[in-house]
């Protein structure tokens, strides 16, 4: 397989191969495949609701964006946030069958203030890993590519926003600066979110700050929601779930 993808990222270049990768994806995902695999994507369909107003942070190549389109459905709104530009092309490509006017894509990375920084993409055995594409700190080499892109604040961006149900962040361990940039936004909404915490102090930070407006943390185990406790916070390989009173499922 690890030599099957290489010969198709040769033959077909970085586009391409991903076009490829993100449709044959989404297709086995939404004939209803994977669903112990992919579990994750699937209990999206019990999360979201017709209607809900979704944020997707590090849309990448749009799997979430296209499922939170289908499950909010006509009366629904997808805000997605994908700064690389090859990533956002596809994304448009793989939405394309549901309304535009229930779409928005926002071309930028989200942090602290308004200014240009650098994203790499890392390439394992050859094949770019897509789905790690992150911020580059400083003095941080080994990325098969990098982007210059435009960097924006959330509380800012998402301001005129009316309501937001619900928010999924996946930005390969700079979750922390995310959520610490966007609170206010947190706070007036009190969405429903769902997001990947790796690296312990990324982690300790988001669920703290997080517990401070009243939200408890879930972890998805065997299709259930499970609060997590001190052991599963350590030990959770997958992402966070939280909820508050008012939002509970």
């Amino acid at each position: 397989m690890k030599f099957f993808k290489l010969l198709l990222y040769k033959i077909l270049g970085l586009k391409n191969y991903l076009k490829l990768v993100s449709k044959t994806y989404i297709t086995y995902i939404d004939s209803g495949f994977g669903k112990e695999k992919y579990s994750e994507l699937h209990y999206l369909k019990t999360l979201i609701k017709p209607g809900f107003t979704c944020l997707d942070i590090g849309a990448n190549l749009g799997y979430y964006s296209y499922f939170l389109a289908q499950f909010s459905g006509k009366d629904g709104r997808v805000f997605a946030v994908e700064p690389v530009p090859v990533f956002s092309e596809i994304w448009k490509a793989n939405l394309r069958k549901y309304k535009s006017a229930n779409l928005v894509l926002f071309p930028y990375a989200l942090g602290d203030s308004e200014k240009l920084v650098e994203m790499g993409m890392p390439a394992v055995e050859g094949v770019v890993h897509h789905g790690m594409t992150r911020v580059v700190k400083e003095g941080e080499t080994g990325f098969e590519k990098k982007f210059s892109v435009e960097m924006k604040n959330p509380d800012l961006l998402f301001a005129e926003i009316d309501q937001i149900d619900f928010i999924k962040v996946d930005v390969e361990g700079y979750e922390s600066e995310v959520f610490d940039n966007m609170q206010q936004v947190v706070k007036k909404n009190m969405p429903i979110i769902q997001t990947e915490l790796s690296g312990d102090g990324n982690r300790k930070k988001c669920i703290e700050l997080l517990s401070s407006y009243g939200y408890q943390a879930f972890v998805l185990k065997n299709n259930d929601m499970i609060l997590a406790d001190e052991n599963l916070i350590d030990s959770n390989d997958g992402d966070f779930y939280f909820f508050t009173d008012k939002n509970q499922i």
